[in-house]
């Protein structure tokens, strides 16, 4: 093998090493303090059973659909007359009694799909009549922005998801930050790194290098917090939220939990994830908190598509439609927000959505992120001046 073709093939590698590619990007300035809000995604992947999760304790319809998967009972939490959360979600009533736990009802969009990956695409991409798009409403809006600051992450995952891609980036991904690093980079003559493939992966195999051992600095100087539960997503929490209460971390991270795509035999899958959803956001609520941080990150978790209303015979239920999604801290005003879901007025047995998401993710990136809506979204969302009643005036 000749010395150019092994460069090639090491740079390729330092490129991957970071998971990212970042040519002609504004990432590539200098990194300056980002000291403005953060915003932490959770993606529930599989297509969370909302109505299992916040519960309409006083509809008939509810019990009726689900005679052996409808929840009741003193374990419930009680959030009002009406709604109530899941046994395994104690943590959250605590938040929701503090003020620091939003529940946007209802959430969807027109003409659902029950794919996985097709939904998955529709809420990553931001378009509903996009076939198969190739790039992601939050890494297109962090795109524009021009600070210096470090792209968006994603922990936990060997490639990033749609969502943080853009035509020209890939995305970050952090599996392990005591893993992740980029080897140093070899020294090459000028004239191989002025143009063609070697020079691209040059580029983007340097960028890695800089930004992974940037993060790695940044977690290094925060102490990692305490009284967190033993789960995988709490381990990632914790390490966001080192990488939150430094003044130059990321100001975008995600992350996913899977597991809920519960077909059969829901009720115990169910109450393990949400009590390891609960326990582990709770905590580094509290952490950000104590750190004086929490009123500037915000936590927003989602997923592809709720379930059906009425359960199956396998004891769980299958693909819906519209379903809750929950916002924690920030500038969050907390409480129902948004109009409850009805379950009698269905589309074929799955509930309609009140809410589009584009309408929440609108309202997230250009009132709490500080950045531009537009062209982010299609359809009528496309001007980014839809809003979803989340925030504080």
């Amino acid at each position: 093998m000749n010395q150019t073709r092994r460069e090639f093939l090491r740079l390729a590698g330092a490129a991957s090493a970071g998971a990212i590619l970042l040519p002609k990007t504004s990432w590539a300035a200098p990194f300056a303090p980002a000291t403005k809000n953060r915003l932490v995604m959770i993606f529930l992947d599989g297509g969370n059973d909302g109505l299992n999760t916040v519960i309409p304790v006083s509809n008939d319809a509810y019990y009726k659909a689900r005679p052996e998967l409808g929840l009741k009972g003193p374990d419930l939490h009680s959030l009002n007359v009406d709604f109530a959360l899941h046994p395994a979600l104690a943590a959250w009533r605590d938040l929701y009694e503090q003020g620091a736990l939003s529940v946007v009802q209802g959430v969807g969009y027109d003409r659902p799909d029950y794919s996985h990956f097709v939904s998955r695409d529709i809420w990553h991409g931001g378009c509903r009549n996009t076939p198969e798009p190739v790039t992601g409403w939050l890494g297109l809006a962090a795109a524009r922005q021009n600070a210096g600051e470090l792209p968006p992450v994603a922990l936990g995952v060997s490639e990033a998801p749609l969502l943080l891609k853009t035509a020209v980036t890939a995305g970050l991904t952090v599996g392990d930050l005591a893993n992740f690093y980029v080897e140093t980079l070899p020294q090459l003559p000028q004239d191989m790194t002025q143009s063609g493939a070697l020079a691209m992966i040059h580029q983007a195999s340097s960028l890695a290098y800089s930004t992974s051992t940037r993060l790695r600095e940044v977690a290094a100087r925060i102490p990692a917090g305490s009284n967190y539960p033993d789960s995988s997503l709490a381990d990632r929490l914790k390490l966001m939220a080192r990488l939150a209460r430094a003044d130059d971390g990321p100001q975008v991270m995600w992350t996913r939990l899977g597991g809920f795509d519960t077909h059969a035999l829901q009720p115990g899958a169910h109450a393990a994830l949400l009590k390891q959803l609960g326990d582990a956001t709770a905590a580094f609520h509290h952490d950000l908190k104590f750190a004086g941080r929490a009123a500037q990150t915000m936590v927003v978790i989602y997923s592809e598509f709720g379930r059906r209303l009425a359960e199956n015979g396998s004891a769980g239920t299958d693909h819906g439609a519209a379903g809750p999604m929950f916002v924690i801290g920030g500038g969050a005003r907390g409480g129902m927000i948004g109009a409850a879901t009805s379950l009698t007025d269905l589309d074929d047995g799955n509930l309609k959505a009140g809410l589009d998401f584009r309408a929440v993710f609108s309202e997230v990136v250009r009132d709490w992120l500080g950045w531009s809506a537009a062209d982010l979204f299609d359809g009528a969302f496309a001007n980014g001046t839809a809003s979803a009643g989340l925030l504080t005036s």
